[in-house]
């Protein structure tokens, strides 16, 4: 019994190891570009990007040359401000969202263990909350190998 229960898990492991592999080479070969979409994406005009940012260079060095601030210009309805929208910023603001990257902390708890949850806790800031999460992930698996282990 315990050879049969080897041998399928042997099996088991062979074919995932052959499909992922199989999984990686197509996602490879797929990510190959043509010479041509690659000159597209390196060949480009300097003198474009820079003419993009010709606007706001020139509210920048009017702020940064006087006393007025942006909220002033806003409330005067300046002509720097026409195509210049202070919305762009707030996706480059450094408030973050408190959760770990890629996947949820229980997960992160789950699959990684003790290095889940240090990931967990690195991204977060040390969140109590979000540490308790991937401990009980972590409680989960350990629960679910241990069990696993006992039973066969």
């Amino acid at each position: 019994m315990k050879k049969a229960i080897q041998s399928i898990f042997s099996i088991i492991l062979a074919l995932l190891l052959f499909s992922s592999q199989a999984i990686a080479y197509t996602n490879s070969a797929t990510a190959i570009n043509s010479e041509s979409e690659i000159e597209a994406i390196v060949d480009f005009d300097e003198a474009e990007i820079y003419s993009a940012f010709d606007e706001v260079s020139e509210l920048v060095s009017t702020i940064e040359s006087s006393d007025v601030s942006y909220s002033d210009l806003e409330t005067t309805n300046s002509n720097l401000l026409t195509n210049v929208s202070s919305i762009a910023a707030i996706s480059m603001s450094t408030t973050s969202s408190d959760n770990p990257p890629i996947i949820s902390a229980f997960l992160w708890g789950c699959f990684f263990n003790w290095a889940g949850m240090l990931v967990v806790g690195l991204t977060t800031d040390f969140d109590n909350e979000q540490i308790m999460k991937s401990g009980w992930g972590c409680l989960l698996s350990s629960f679910f190998w241990g069990g696993g282990l006992i039973f066969f």
